[in-house]
């Protein structure tokens, strides 16, 4: 961690404090914003501490997504950030993210920008997403975090080999 770009505590909430949280990025390109990708690789060590540690930092807890955009690619985004979050750990509500594209014609962002502020719709797709997350969270929160040990689905099912010593990584 590098306590001078801030990130240490977008970790500290992550793995901490928050029960839920909720990823807005812009489409660029037909792809998330470059902050968001910056972020979800500072991020992978959160998931190395499963594969190298089998420690795993993020338990009942739940992520939802806000994807707007002047083009369409929505679900490519969706599918990314769904697949980067659940690699962390995170779990989903139903309908787990909201979305807003003009399309490929509509590129004049000014324009996008005065209809995601107007849009009622929008505003109410929002308190719905954060509502069934909440919702879910509460029901994870419920439980006991610690009555049974998280599997090692997939590649993490087998142990990483190393020639170093693992503790050596961490100074």
């Amino acid at each position: 961690m590098d306590p001078t770009d801030q990130l240490d505590q977008v970790y500290e909430a992550l793995v901490h404090w928050a029960d839920v949280i909720v990823v807005s990025t812009p489409i660029r390109w037909g792809s998330a914003s470059s902050l968001y990708f910056k972020m979800a690789e500072r991020l992978n060590c959160i998931q190395n501490q499963v594969t190298i540690r089998d420690n795993v930092l993020i338990r009942n807890k739940v992520a939802a997504f806000i994807i707007t955009g002047g083009q369409d690619n929505i679900q490519a985004v969706a599918g990314q950030m769904l697949g980067f979050f659940a690699e962390l750990g995170f779990s989903f509500p139903q309908f787990p993210y909201i979305a807003h594209s003009r399309g490929w014609t509509a590129e004049d962002m000014e324009q996008n920008v005065v209809d995601v502020k107007n849009s009622k719709e929008l505003r109410d797709a929002a308190v719905e997403l954060v509502d069934r997350a909440n919702q879910l969270a509460k029901f994870l929160t419920s439980r006991d975090p610690d009555a049974a040990k998280m599997p090692r689905a997939g590649r993490k099912a087998h142990r990483l080999e190393v020639d170093v010593d693992v503790r050596d990584l961490t100074r």
